[in-house]
């Protein structure tokens, strides 16, 4: 009888099997899955899939394209070419901007607007001076990253590239979260935690082989096309479910603020706008600050200036001040800033640039009425930059480098006129920042 009932599970453990693979050969002869843009990563937990190509349509629509070291853009030689400046942003999703066209982020447009006025000199009054003749601004965002990742991806890949300038491209909306072990409910990243009075990695995916083991074989697990079609579709019906509820809730309560369910914008903290509100978000905001100061070290040790520059959360750019008086009331908060602000002091303490986004961007949409983030297949107002959120934000940034190269001794004091939609040039920028780092020769 045992004999009879092995035999059975053994036919049955064969047809799945061969179901499976026959499923498997159809879904990549007839290409329905979705390209698998991330790997696995024993440093930072994943990363994007070096050579990776195809199109992304969830938020958005997009070719993406994948470079030999992991990157989204072009291929780079580790060896700087004579006369070029480069300029290495490290962020999350933001950056690595799966949403909109390689050539319309925010790093493409400063790079664009950087090259325009080339060939410039930097230095002089006793420093070196050196001419730039090509600008690189090379684009090491991925979706999901906090700053323990985004310094990790510093040590482990950008310096190879010798950059000239660091951006911290720092997400208000969740990358204090990101840096918790206790707040951060995907796990399978490295964390800096306090050991002893020190800051040091920790966290199961450091300290668990096991665990490691499990996070791997999460990633691993997308090789196969079956499986990538079923995540797919989860992700899709997630979404939906979503945007059912949204829209009910939204029916019922018409005069509700947008969002009008607490919480809709997944992945998003209300926490944000607001002074931590118990030991927990206390720890993880000292983790954040500890991690930034220590980025702003490496940097200066390497010899290249560090530029944070905070980005803005769909509410704080939101054109319509009612809607964003209504979203204070409703989430208790007075100041839709107070992330900004807390890392504007920070770089003021300890000597980095900081450049708040936020307002700027909040002011041009209110005067040109436009939503700069979200996409005609989502919700406006919700979600990553659009084109002109990018196009927008990279131009501020390419100027506030500008600067950083232009004066590095000393605080930045111009303020840009704001653009019309018809010119590149971007809104009045906040001139709170730090005085920026002396330049030194790499």
């Amino acid at each position: 009888m045992l004999k009879a009932w092995a035999q059975r599970l053994a036919l049955i453990l064969a047809g799945i099997l061969m179901a499976f693979a026959i499923a498997e050969v159809a879904v990549r002869v007839l290409n329905l899955a979705p390209t698998e843009f991330y790997t696995y990563d024993p440093y930072v937990g994943w990363k994007l899939k070096p050579g990776a190509s195809g199109w992304q349509t969830h938020e958005g629509r997009a070719l993406v394209e994948v470079n030999r070291d992991g990157f989204r853009g072009p291929d780079y030689s580790f060896a700087k070419p004579p006369g070029t400046l480069r300029v290495a942003v490290i962020g999350d999703s933001f950056t690595e901007a799966q949403h909109v066209a390689f050539e319309d982020t925010f790093c493409a447009v400063a790079q664009n607007d950087l090259q325009a006025q080339c060939p410039f000199t930097v230095g002089g009054d006793g420093r070196p001076q050196r001419l730039f003749s090509r600008v690189e601004v090379m684009n090491f965002g991925c979706d999901g990253y906090g700053t323990t990742q985004e310094l990790l991806t510093l040590r482990h890949w950008v310096w190879r590239y010798s950059p000239d300038v660091v951006v911290l491209a720092f997400f208000n909306g969740n990358d204090v979260r990101n840096n918790s072990v206790v707040l951060e409910g995907d796990k399978c990243r490295p964390f800096f935690i306090h050991k002893d009075g020190k800051l040091v990695l920790g966290g199961p995916f450091e300290d668990s082989p096991l665990f490691r083991t499990h996070c791997m074989l999460r990633f691993e697990s997308r090789h196969s096309q079956v499986l990538n079609l079923i995540g797919s579709g989860r992700s899709q019906l997630s979404h939906i479910i979503r945007g059912a509820l949204a829209k009910r809730q939204a029916h019922a309560h018409p005069k509700a603020v947008r969002p009008p369910i607490h919480g809709v914008e997944l992945g998003l903290s209300d926490l944000i706008y607001a002074p931590p509100i118990n030991d927990v978000w206390r720890e993880a905001w000292s983790v954040t600050d500890e991690q930034i100061e220590l980025m702003n070290r490496e940097v200066k040790a390497h010899g290249a200036l560090f530029l944070v520059a905070t980005i803005a959360t769909g509410i704080q750019d939101d054109p319509n001040p009612n809607f964003r008086e209504k979203y204070m009331r409703l989430v208790g908060s007075d100041n839709l800033f107070y992330s900004d602000d807390h890392l504007r002091d920070l770089g003021a303490q300890h000597g980095f640039a900081v450049l708040n986004l936020p307002k700027p961007m909040q002011e041009y949409a209110e005067a040109h009425q436009v939503y700069l983030h979200g996409f005609p297949n989502t919700t406006m107002g919700t979600g990553h930059w659009n084109d002109e959120g990018h196009r927008v934000a990279g131009t501020l940034i390419g100027e506030r480098i500008r600067q950083l190269l232009d004066d590095a001794d000393a605080p930045v004091q111009a303020a840009p006129v704001a653009p019309t939609p018809a010119t590149p040039a971007a809104p009045t920028q906040d001139t709170s920042a730090a005085p920026a780092p002396s330049m030194q020769t790499p």
